[in-house]
């Protein structure tokens, strides 16, 4: 019974952590640029506590990283000349006091000083790895499918667009940017940049929905039997007494 008990235990672990990234899922299907997440598990074998009980090994779960699906989502029109979507491949790179980061959300705005910004004010790289500044004095930018930034007519500066060969590899540190491990981000060959719209999150509201019915089913399901295991082993104990005495 006590690995039965375990075993409950291990899933109701693994269920809520589950929840807990389909509820963030939810809570981000309006998020530019969002990636929506799933957990992995993987089984983990031990030997129960006595060799005399069946089965000799019992097998628990637990999970062990999140997986992001890295698919567009849909652009969205806006009309804000600083709204920006990436239509392929590829991420804003954006400056950051601890090193650039990486960002789909392309909700950017001009501070003060006439440089493109995030909605926090960090600065939007371009291809010299060099925030983008424009004159106020010229009017509203106008972006090129390549990044290519023009003020009457002049080209002015281009978005810094990189790629990586793994993106799975990508750490999310907050604020929706991205940080590469152990990989070097490389210039997009042939960014598509659509000034106007963003790309909005690829979570499917209705897939996210479904996956929490189930999760909760599932949760109760363990919890019933992890109540029955409880019952039964009262009952065993209560007996043991009875006899005893």
């Amino acid at each position: 019974m006590d690995n039965t008990l375990l075993i409950t235990l291990s899933a109701q672990n693994a269920l809520r952590r589950q929840m807990d990234v389909a509820a963030n899922n939810m809570a981000n299907v309006s998020t530019a640029g969002f990636k929506s997440e799933s957990v992995l598990f993987e089984p983990v074998i031990r030997k129960p506590a006595s060799i005399a009980e069946r089965p000799k090994t019992v097998e628990f779960v637990r999970d062990y990283t999140i997986a992001r699906d890295f698919r567009p989502g849909a652009l969205q029109r806006t009309d804000n000349p600083l709204d920006f979507g990436l239509a392929g491949d590829g991420y804003f790179t954006i400056q950051t006091p601890q090193g650039n980061a990486f960002t789909r959300d392309g909700r950017f705005q001009m501070d003060p000083q006439g440089r493109i910004v995030t909605g926090d004010g960090r600065p939007v790289l371009d291809t010299n790895g060099q925030p983008i500044t424009l004159d106020l004095t010229q009017g509203e930018p106008v972006v090129g499918k390549n990044g290519t930034i023009s003020q009457n007519g002049v080209p002015v500066a281009q978005f810094g667009i990189a790629t990586f060969q793994r993106p799975g590899a990508l750490d999310k540190i907050g604020d929706n940017l991205w940080r590469p491990t152990g990989e070097a981000a490389q210039p997009a060959a042939d960014p598509q940049i659509v000034q106007g719209m963003i790309e909005g999150s690829n979570v499917v509201a209705v897939s996210e929905l479904t996956r929490i019915m189930e999760i909760s089913r599932a949760f109760e399901s363990v919890s019933r039997l992890q109540r029955q295991t409880e019952d039964l082993r009262g009952k065993a104990i209560e007996r043991l007494a009875r006899v005893q005495s």
